[in-house]
């Protein structure tokens, strides 16, 4: 007997996406075109953050002491908006597993605070403080209030 392999693929050929080739992942053409949307609409929103600018902006809000009022889903995994209270809006990721999902959850139970940040020549780290813990994220860029 043939069983139903040779079969199967004649009903399944047009369901399954064609490969990306050029992806060079293995990854379908609709994953690298939600990808390519993804990444135009954060590069639209925020633009290209160089770490001066993202320092300046830091710096501000640290000095006038601006408290986080929110974390926003910024539509790509590990990736959150931090909303301060001033409207600005700094998109930042995780530096381990768990880390925007403990900052959500210490929203909740008191304020959030910009303590500290760090910059080098290509990279910004930005240090939040709330409920007795400190945690240190990745900046990637930022947007100001309109």
């Amino acid at each position: 007997m043939f069983g139903l392999g040779p079969i199967r693929g004649w009903f399944t050929r047009d369901v399954e996406p064609a490969r990306a080739a050029s992806a060079g992942l293995g990854l379908a053409a609709s994953d690298v075109a939600e990808l390519a949307a993804i990444g135009a609409l954060v590069a639209a929103e925020y633009g290209i953050s160089s770490p001066a600018v993202l320092s300046a902006n830091l710096a501000r809000l640290l000095r006038r002491r601006v408290p986080v009022r929110a974390l926003r889903a910024a539509g790509v995994r590990s990736v959150g908006g931090l909303q301060f209270a001033d409207g600005t809006v700094v998109l930042v990721r995780g530096r381990h597993v768990g880390d925007l999902g403990r900052l959500a959850a210490g929203l909740h139970y008191g304020p959030v605070q910009l303590a500290d940040f760090h910059a080098d020549h290509d990279h910004v780290t930005l240090e939040l403080s709330y409920n007795g813990h400190r945690d240190e994220l990745s900046v990637l860029g930022v947007t100001q209030p309109s």
